[in-house]
Formats: C-alpha cells, sequence, structure tokens
C-alpha cells in the first residue's frame, strides 16, 4: 500500500490539493470514479468536495458515490434506513419511561462529525464508546464530572439504552461505526484509492474504522492539520496522525493569510510541542491585527463579518447588541429574521411593484396579514389553489381575498408580525442591510465555525470558569482552539479583551 500524509495549515488549499489527486487517479491511473472513497469527518467538508469534484471534474453526482463521512459509509455497508436510527422521539419515549431526561448524541453528527449530548449521562455512554472504553472505565477518568446517582444510575440508563434498541433494531451514530468494525476484513468495501479529509478530528473509534477501510487499497491519502484539532474532549485522537508512518508532503502557502494574521498565529501554535512543525507562508500583503478593550459594533457598519467566542453565553449578549445595532446576521444557521417573516416581506414589497410571486411567499405574506380586515378568512390559508402559478398583486385582489391597499408598505399591510420584530427590521432595512441575500455578519462558536473564514473576524478572548481551569490543566487544547479562531481571517484579526476576569491572554 502507498500511503501518503498530507498536512493542511489554515487556508492552505487542502481540498484543492485532494481534488488534484482525485483527478490524477481518474485521468493518469485510469481508477473508476466508483473506486475512490473521499471520507470527511463532517458533512460539509464532505459536500464540499463532492460538489466541487462534480462541477470540476465533469463527472455526476451517481460517479462519486464514495464521497462521504465515515458515519455515511457504515450507514451504507450495514444496510441500514432511516427507521434504524435512534431519534428524538426514541430519546423522548426512553426519557418518559426511565423518568430521565436523554438527550440525543446523534443531533450535532452531521455538522460536526461527533455527537455532543446535553445530558453528563448520554456524554459517558457515547464517549466511552468512542474512546473504545468501558462505560464504567470512563466513568472513572477524573475529566468526568459529578453524575447525580453516580455509577449505579449509570450502568442502569446504559442497561435500558441498550434493551431498548436491540429490542427496536436501533443505532445511533456511534453504533453504526461500532457495528461496521465488527465486521470481517474481508468484507470490507473494496476501494482502489481511499482519501481521508480532517484526519486530526477522528476518534480511536473512527481510526479503527479507517484501517478496515483502507485496508484493500492500493494507494491512501490522509490529510489534515493536528494544530486544527480542537476535537480532543470529544475523543479526538490527533497524535495517530501526527505518527502515521508515509510520504508526508506539507502544504507550505496559504491563500488566506495575510502576514500580521499568519505571524502572529504562528507564534501561538509554535508554544506547542507534540505537534508536526510546519513551514508555510502567508500571503504578500501585510493585513490588519487590532486589540479592543471591549466589541467594536460600530466598525461593522460594512463588509463581512465572523464574530467568534469561545463558548455560547458570550454569544448570547452580543446577539442582543448586534439587534440594538440594527444589524442583520446570522446564528447557528438561522437568520436574525426569519425566513417566513423575511419571505412575506420580500413577497409583499414585491406585489407592491407589480411582480408576481410563488404561492409559498403567498401563503407567508397571509399569515401576517389580518383575517378579515386584510384578507378574507376564505383564502387565508390559499387551500386548493394552483401551486405552480405566479399570483401578482391584482389577481389575489380580485380571485383570492386580498383587501390590503398597494400603497401600504410591509410594516402597515403585515400587522401580525410582532411590534418588536418589525421595529428591529425596520432598522435593519434602514441601515441598509439586504434582507434578500444571506446576512453578512455571523456569529459562531469557534468550534462552530471550523472551516469558515470571513474577511473580518472578531474575536472574543473570554473564558468560562470551566474552560479556565482546562486551560491550566491543558493549556495545547486551548492554544488549539483560539489559533483555529484567529486562522478564519483573510483581511483584518480584531481580538477583543475579555469583560471578566478569565482571559485566553496568549494571542496577546
Amino acid at each position: 500500500m502507498d500511503r501518503n500524509i498530507i498536512f493542511g495549515p489554515p487556508g492552505t488549499g487542502k481540498t484543492t490539493h485532494l481534488l488534484h489527486i482525485v483527478e490524477k487517479e481518474l485521468k493518469e491511473n485510469n481508477v473508476p470514479p466508483n473506486k475512490i472513497a473521499y471520507l470527511a469527518f463532517t458533512n460539509q467538508a464532505a459536500d464540499e468536495a463532492l460538489s466541487r469534484a462534480i462541477s470540476q471534474l465533469n463527472y455526476s453526482l451517481k460517479d462519486f458515490m464514495n464521497f462521504r463521512t465515515l458515519h455515511s459509509l457504515a450507514y451504507r455497508e450495514l444496510h441500514l434506513r432511516e427507521e434504524n436510527i435512534m431519534s428524538d422521539e426514541d430519546y423522548r419515549n426512553l426519557s418518559n419511561k426511565l423518568q430521565i431526561k436523554l438527550s440525543n448524541p446523534n443531533n450535532n453528527v452531521k455538522k460536526y462529525g461527533a455527537g455532543f449530548p446535553d445530558d453528563v449521562f448520554m456524554q459517558v455512554i457515547d464517549g466511552a464508546k468512542i474512546r473504545g472504553l468501558t462505560t464504567e472505565s470512563f466513568f472513572n477518568d477524573p475529566k468526568i464530572g459529578h453524575l447525580d446517582g453516580g455509577l449505579t444510575k449509570l450502568k442502569y440508563i446504559d442497561k435500558a439504552l441498550n434493551k431498548y434498541k436491540e429490542s427496536r433494531n436501533k443505532y445511533d451514530m456511534t453504533d453504526m461505526i461500532v457495528d461496521f468494525n465488527k465486521k470481517h476484513y474481508d468484507l470490507m468495501p473494496k476501494f482502489d484509492v481511499v482519501i481521508v479529509d480532517e484526519a486530526q478530528d477522528l476518534s480511536w473509534l473512527q481510526w479503527k474504522m479507517i484501517e478496515r477501510v483502507i485496508s484493500n487499497a492500493k494507494r491512501v491519502y490522509i490529510a489534515g492539520d493536528d494544530d486544527q484539532a480542537i476535537y480532543l474532549w470529544a475523543g479526538a485522537r490527533p497524535e495517530f496522525l501526527i505518527n502515521m508512518e508515509g510520504k508526508r508532503t506539507i502544504l507550505n502557502k496559504s491563500y488566506r493569510l495575510p502576514q500580521l494574521i499568519h505571524s502572529r498565529a504562528n507564534k501561538l501554535i509554535k508554544r506547542i510541542e507534540d505537534r508536526v512543525d510546519k513551514e508555510w507562508t502567508s500571503r504578500d500583503d501585510m493585513g490588519e491585527v487590532n486589540i479592543h478593550p471591549v466589541e467594536q459594533l460600530s466598525k461593522m457598519k460594512q463588509g463581512e463579518w465572523l464574530l467568534l467566542a469561545r463558548d455560547k453565553y458570550r454569544l448570547n449578549k452580543l446577539e442582543e447588541d448586534l439587534r440594538m445595532y440594527g444589524y442583520y446576521f446570522e446564528r447557528d444557521d438561522e437568520t436574525s429574521i426569519s425566513d417566513r417573516v423575511r419571505r412575506a416581506i420580500i413577497a409583499w414589497e414585491d406585489l407592491r411593484r407589480g411582480k408576481g410571486v410563488d404561492l409559498k411567499s403567498v401563503r407567508s405574506c397571509y399569515v401576517y396579514i389580518q383575517t378579515g380586515e386584510g384578507v378574507t378568512k376564505e383564502f387565508k390559508g390559499m387551500r386548493n389553489v394552483d401551486p405552480d402559478k405566479m399570483y401578482t398583486f391584482d389577481v389575489l385582489q380580485k380571485d383570492y381575498g386580498l383587501r390590503v391597499s398597494k400603497d401600504k408598505p410591509w410594516f402597515e399591510a403585515l400587522k401580525n408580525i410582532p411590534i418588536t420584530k418589525s421595529i428591529y427590521i425596520r432598522a435593519v432595512l434602514r441601515r441598509g442591510e439586504n434582507i434578500r441575500k444571506q446576512p453578512r455578519i455571523k456569529l459562531s462558536t469557534i468550534h462552530g465555525s471550523k472551516g469558515g473564514e470571513a474577511d473580518n473576524v472578531m474575536l472574543l478572548t473570554d473564558l468560562t470558569r470551566k474552560a479556565d481551569l482546562e486551560y491550566w490543566r491543558q493549556r495545547d487544547e486551548e492554544r488549539r482552539v483560539f489559533y483555529v479562531g484567529m486562522t478564519r481571517a483573510r483581511n483584518t484579526l480584531n481580538i477583543v479583551r475579555s469583560q471578566s476576569d478569565r482571559e485566553f491572554s496568549e494571542v496577546f
């Protein structure tokens, strides 16, 4: 087996490099596309590679059937169906039966590649499987906090959960990989080429799966960056990547980072001893690094911004402040103006201008127009009408019960939009924000921003009490987290001092 390890520092075009490998395997080595596996840690990475491969290499979706996440591959190879996967309803049923609140560890897997259950019992049960440990041995790990009811309650929940799954042939995401790893090597899918992306984030369990998947391959490419390994707390084992034998390639030119940001980020990451040293250069322009005592929201009147915090609690106050400023923004894939409200406003203004709108937009409008005074009750839900038709203001007024005058702006016509929301939206529009597009401002935790980038980044350095304690025990993990945050910036990095006495000061 020809094994290649590829290290891709931030912005060095790792996905582009891997797609060049795919192209070479297709054209020079004549490997059929269905014999190439491109396996990623998250849906986002797998989807990006797939869409770019289809558009750049002139193949169809079915040709690249093996561009997927590890969980997706296990799901397919185990011949599972949607009804086999533990759902929120399953966890509610089990919670009601046990009279113990249990959360679904599947919920974050598609986005982050790992499950982050809310309750500590599911954290221990799922975390043990990911690490290849028994539930009891992981419970005894010093990092595990207090569990009300202790080991006895944990075993009770674990037993009941396993019994529930077995009786209904149910799996969670981790179970799929556990069962995949039980399959004999002879039953592994046979690929000529295997590419593994985001390898620094793989857990012990996922590395064991990779061992099986690559067992029949002629050429293997393992790609990642140990400096961006920020899921150690969720079971990631970047040391597997660090110590892996094979031909090593370091992508040495960042197309994202300017000189000043590159220099400051490098200064931080070089404080970690157990890492692969990488020599890589920045763009030629200088960029900016600014230090601020508090958030500088007034700087965000123009341009693309990514606001990053170590933990969610810090984003909550920031979200309130952004609303006060009248900024339009996005957090956790949700915009500050809901899709239905935004669609209703856009549709109404289009109707006033004489444009036709689709049925979904009409229905959104009618939700926020008062029944009787604004639209007749008969047509409020726009049921049993042509779903493919485009509707104009005149047609709606003549045939579909619309009674509101065309002269009224949206905030007078759509009276069912709550007044506080209406005031905020009017402030957004006065600021000149375009609600027809995705917001130019995005809020995220650093963990949620991985893989993202923006022209301007505002990085908050506040630490929670728990994160601060962990920092003093294990500094390297926090160094990697803030390194990832710093390296999201394409042009300017704005570092904000903590508003408490707990701060990650190594970025200054």
